[in-house]
């Protein structure tokens, strides 16, 4: 599920851009790779720049079942392959370079531990929910 509106003061064609990918694949990337800063609200307060290609094709059912076959450029493809990384287990510091992971290894260590703060709710592993 991809919801661009937070995006949108930065690109305001993504105040509209809401879609539900079901069993997405991307077929095709392509184009220059586009240095941007990326977060992701599973790393709370940390920003990096991430290289990613500038143009994807992607196939998947929407939420209708309906089947589409897409290309996406810009800012819309950096999301769809942010959020597909998701699917793969991947996180946008996995595309980060190593000398970079390291000097970010005590952040990353911190907000693992919970040692944050955020404007939204978060939960750690293996904490519990409250009722």
């Amino acid at each position: 599920v991809i919801d661009g509106k937070p995006a949108s003061e930065d690109e305001p064609s993504l105040a509209d851009f809401k879609k539900v990918f079901i069993n997405p694949v991307i077929s095709e990337k392509c184009g220059d790779f586009q240095p941007m800063n990326e977060g992701c609200l599973s790393i709370p307060n940390l920003h990096e720049e991430v290289l990613r290609e500038s143009h994807i094709r992607i196939t998947y059912y929407d939420e209708n079942w309906d089947f589409h076959d897409e290309v996406y450029d810009g800012y819309k493809a950096r999301i769809i392959q942010h959020e597909f990384d998701h699917l793969n287990g991947i996180l946008f510091t996995d595309k980060l370079n190593p000398l970079r992971k390291r000097l970010l290894k005590s952040k990353l260590t911190d907000i693992s531990k919970g040692k944050f703060e955020a404007i939204y709710k978060t939960i750690l592993p293996g904490q519990k929910i409250k009722g």
